[in-house]
């Protein structure tokens, strides 16, 4: 079990956010869910997760602009972000986070996930 670090999954398409969701569960992970870029922020705020996985094209907010208020509330304690997409735009998210292109397997995640999780 993995405890008291949360990770916050953030993505428009329910199917993947789930999938990704129960997949970390399953290795002991806390796991929250919101499924666009504003209801991201609100949960980023509530639970102050150590790690977001978020999708970068979203409804009502993107991914970009959510890590850029979150990393602006949250200073120094921010939480690590990673980037999810099938459109490469990692010239837009590095100043933020790592970047994964979509589709990944979960070795590729567990393994991004871990090493930020115990940095």
């Amino acid at each position: 079990m993995v405890a008291g670090k949360q990770i916050l999954i953030v993505d428009d398409e329910d199917s993947i956010a789930d999938m990704i969701a129960d997949a970390l569960r399953d290795e002991g992970y806390t796991v929250e869910v919101a499924y666009d870029g504003r209801r991201g922020l609100e949960a980023a705020q509530r639970i102050q997760p150590a790690l977001v996985l978020t999708d970068v094209m979203m409804p009502f907010m993107d991914g970009i602009k959510m890590a850029e208020l979150v990393q602006r509330e949250f200073g120094p304690s921010a939480p690590s972000f990673v980037f999810m997409s099938a459109v490469d735009c990692r010239d837009q998210t590095q100043l933020y986070g790592q970047f994964l292109f979509k589709p990944f397997t979960l070795d590729i995640l567990f393994d991004t996930v871990e090493t930020l999780m115990n940095n």
